[in-house]
């Protein structure tokens, strides 16, 4: 399914596919690149050095890449490189299996096609129709099969099924996408997997791979301290050295488990191949798989604790009389099983400090909904316990993030100060724990002390979005015309109570582009920052870093923002999920040879000076390029007291202008304001020249323009002597 032009902005580099999405290890794959607005094709650029593309076709925008043996099994993202600049990212896989590319054709039974062992392919459902596959086995032989889509950015939710030679079912996949399955005879077995709706297309991609190594189902403990030390237990199948855990699937295999340290397991950047939600982002941690004879398992999330890990649920402990007693500060980790399972622990704390009591569950990746109650209790001198007020706690709601990178969540996190020496006393459940024994719902639960912290996320944002033209989100790119300004949506999770200022600055940005000043407000959840090529020197393509800056208990903090992408085009946020997730990195790309056919800026510097009981005046300079004729109007944005000036009109012949704002009549109060000017540009865009050959292609648009930022400052009324 291609992606339409992208309503609102000029043409701008995005992909929706690229097939095959994987390659071995030490192999060279020729994949194709599907997407929109991908003319003059240049490069794929890989989140690892070690993986290289080279551009075999350009018509069908086709290159051959090469995966170096030293590149770790993982999931890695590329972007692609043209004339209309740097895309978003997809995921591309390397594995240790011999990969293939699926015909499509493979539409029935009859016509499947062949799945060998320890192999993997890649392909695309047909839209209201199943691809088929067939495999031999023998008596006794266990098959593995996994089916990855959403998890590497698809479009598609899998179903699929193993029958026999009739058609007969035998096997339907778990929600983690795996077939175990123990062959009766020597016979030809069939996997049939389609989309959920029967959705199909270039955007319902998928991995399926037939494997001997081992799976991995879950961790436990799901979070762990910061220490190589560290170790988790792993419950799965066809673990190395692995001994019966005693426990059963939702599918109802045995599973064996192993304990191993976090170092001896192989570690890769997030999300690596593991589907999270966006307020996972939140925790810090990585996405590990187990390594075992050439073999690698399936990928798996472990959280990384800054504190101690002080024990595990016992199991015994499910009334407040036998409730287990926890140091504090620390964590304790746990799992909702059985069905009902309610846990009571009591941790230790200590009179004037101030606490947080956080759980982590859901967005550690579970599908879990954690109920909590809470009791601070005093300990007289005798020993006699009073208990306080129970106060009970759901989801948390908070979401600075906003429709595109949605960090709403169902854990729980609450502030404390205990007025006395003592201990809180915590019950949780899960709220969904009503119909499956699943061992796999774990949680955490932790109780420190105030440490005020923050974290920023970085996200690219369309003009006609930052302006609320529109309730479209697109696969956001960060993408600059020469004389352009980009909005990059700044959000801030704050930690411990910390409430303050944060500065964020750029580092990597190419000479000519500038970070226009941007501080997010104590108090504020987000803030749109501002990037302007105002006179860049040459074409640019690379990786950029975001970073806030902000001062607590007296020392300057200083954080790397996170980079986040959305992983598909929404018509209508209110009426479509948005899913979102993090990046490697935030790449930018620059291309000077590409003009924005519409430039107004402020003449001079500034910041524009007025008395509040006044008119502010401000010079402007309009430069057009190309076939953009029409007359424009101007409207202010940024300060809600200006919401209804009047547009300003600039005529097609005018190279100059004035802003105009009576002051008074809008009663804006004494203060430093920054404003930006939009508006809605029709006319003929021009092609810049694409594979270092000028074009005469053309192309009708529709577009939003915003201006740099315009810093105005009013000033008080001076009183009369």
């Amino acid at each position: 399914v291609a992606l339409v032009q992208v309503a609102g902005q000029l043409p701008a580099a995005r992909i929706t596919a690229i097939l095959p999405l994987g390659s071995e290890v030490g192999s060279e794959e020729e994949v194709q690149v599907y997407g929109t607005d991908l003319d003059g094709p240049l490069e794929l650029r890989f989140s690892h050095p070690g993986i290289t593309a080279e551009l075999s076709n350009p018509e069908k925008h086709r290159f051959l890449v090469r995966v170096s043996s030293d590149v770790p099994v993982g999931v890695y993202d590329v972007r692609f490189v043209g004339a209309l600049g740097c895309s978003n990212p997809r995921l591309f896989a390397v594995s240790s299996l011999v990969e293939s590319l699926s015909s499509g054709k493979n539409t029935s039974l009859e016509k499947a096609s062949n799945l060998e062992e320890n192999t993997v392919v890649n392909g695309a459902t047909v839209a209201r129709q199943s691809i088929w596959f067939k495999m031999s086995a023998i008596k006794g032989q266990r098959l593995f099969l996994r089916i990855t889509a959403a998890a590497l950015d698809s479009r598609m939710n899998p179903v699929m099924y193993l029958r026999d030679h009739d058609g007969k079912r035998l096997a339907r996949a778990t929600a983690g996408g795996l077939i175990d399955y123990t062959a009766a005879s020597d016979a030809d077995y069939f996997v049939q997997i389609h989309d959920a709706t029967y959705g199909g297309g270039v955007d319902y991609y998928f991995r399926l791979e037939r494997t001997s190594g081992p799976h991995v189902d879950f961790v436990f403990p799901p979070m762990v301290e910061r220490s190589d030390s560290a170790e988790v237990t792993l419950y799965g199948r066809n673990l190395p050295d692995g001994v019966n855990s005693q426990y059963k699937s939702l599918d109802g295999r045995e599973l064996e488990q192993i304990t191993i340290k976090i170092s001896d397991l192989v570690r890769g950047d997030r999300p690596g191949g593991v589907l999270l939600p966006s307020a996972s982002a939140a925790i810090d941690g990585g996405v590990f798989r187990l390594f075992n004879d050439g073999m690698t398992s399936n990928p798996f999330f472990i959280g990384l604790f800054d504190g101690k890990l002080q024990g595990l649920e016992q199991g015994d402990n499910d009334t407040y009389s036998k409730a287990q007693p926890i140091s504090a500060p620390g964590l304790v980790c746990g799992r909702f099983f059985p069905i009902g399972d309610v846990d009571f622990f009591r941790f230790s704390i200590q009179k004037g400090e101030i606490y947080w009591l956080n759980i982590y569950s859901q967005r550690l990746g579970n599908k879990t909904n954690p109920y909590i109650t809470t009791r601070l209790v005093r300990v007289d001198k005798n020993g006699k316990e009073i208990m306080g007020e129970s106060k009970e706690f759901y989801e948390m709601k908070d979401n600075p993030g906003g429709h595109e990178f949605n960090v709403s969540n169902r854990d729980v996190s609450w502030r404390f100060q205990a007025g006395h020496d003592g201990y809180c006393l915590v019950s949780l459940r899960d709220l969904f724990n009503h119909a499956e024994a699943d061992l796999a719902r774990g949680y955490a639960l932790a109780l420190i002390r105030e440490r005020p912290n923050f974290r920023i996320l970085a996200h690219p944002r369309t003009v006609p979005l930052t302006l609320r033209k529109t309730k479209a989100i697109q696969l956001m790119v960060a993408h600059l015309r020469n004389g352009a300004t980009l909005p990059i949506q700044m959000v801030v999770l704050r930690e411990g109570g910390f409430n303050g200022p944060i500065e964020v600055t750029a580092q990597g940005l190419p000479d000519g582009v500038i970070l226009h000043p941007c501080v997010i407000k104590a108090g504020q959840k987000n803030a749109t920052a501002l990037i302007s090529a105002i006179k860049p020197t040459t074409s640019f393509v690379g990786d950029i870093q975001f970073f806030g800056t902000a001062e607590i208990d007296g020392i300057e903090v200083k954080r790397q923002g996170l980079a986040t992408v959305t992983t598909h085009p929404v018509g209508d946020y209110d009426k479509e999920p948005v899913f979102s997730r993090l990046t490697k990195s935030c790449a930018l790309s620059v291309n000077i040879e590409d003009v924005e056919p519409i430039q107004v800026t402020a003449v001079g510097n500034g910041p524009f000076t007025g008395l509040a009981n006044g008119n502010l005046k401000i010079p402007l300079k309009i430069n057009r390029t190309g076939e953009y004729n029409e007359a424009i109007k101007f409207k202010v944005y940024g300060m809600s007291q200006l919401q209804k000036l009047p547009e300003l009109s600039i005529s097609n012949e005018q190279g100059e202008a004035t802003l105009e704002i009576d002051l008074a009549k809008f009663k804006v109060p004494a203060g430093s304001y920054t404003i930006q000017l939009g508006s809605t540009i029709k006319g003929k865009y021009q092609f810049p020249p694409l594979n270092e050959k000028k074009t005469d292609k053309k192309k009708d648009v529709t577009f939003q323009l915003i201006s740099p930022p315009i810093i105005i400052e009013v000033k008080p009324v001076p009183k009369p002597e």
